[in-house]
């Protein structure tokens, strides 16, 4: 929701004040976002595409892979260098919990290894901030 104030001065409309209001999203529609965004991530993780794992990702991203971690430029790297090996999510076996402009992913890859992102939205945007793969 937009609202402003405008003035006219020497003849030309000018803003003086303005507002902008986030209407909020209802439950199911950040569920079906926050889908969409870990399918593209993994998608990304799985064909090595940095550049768009880039994009669903916060600066702050950590991954945590059994007993290491690894940051988002780490990751960005690996991928680069075409040494990550990752396996497919089991779509059948993902579920996603919204708390406002935070989403967890919990799910589970073809290998039978639990996975779990967590989402926040800023500014109308999803971006993973964590990951734990147990593999």
């Amino acid at each position: 929701l937009n609202s402003g104030t405008f003035v006219k001065r020497n003849g030309k409309w000018q803003v003086v004040n303005w507002q902008s209001t986030r209407m909020p999203r209802t439950e199911a529609e950040s569920k079906s976002e926050v889908t969409i965004v870990d399918a593209t991530l993994q998608q990304a993780i799985l064909s090595g595409d940095a550049a768009k794992v880039a994009t669903f990702t916060d600066e702050s991203f950590i991954w945590t892979r059994g007993a290491t971690q690894m940051t988002r430029q780490q990751l960005l790297d690996a991928l680069r260098a075409g040494k990550l090996k990752y396996a497919k999510p089991n779509a059948a076996k993902m579920s996603v919990s919204v708390y406002g402009d935070t989403a967890v992913v919990h799910g589970e890859l073809q290998a039978a290894s639990p996975y779990t992102v967590v989402f926040i939205n800023q500014l109308g945007v999803w971006r993973a901030v964590s990951m734990h793969t147990s593999m």
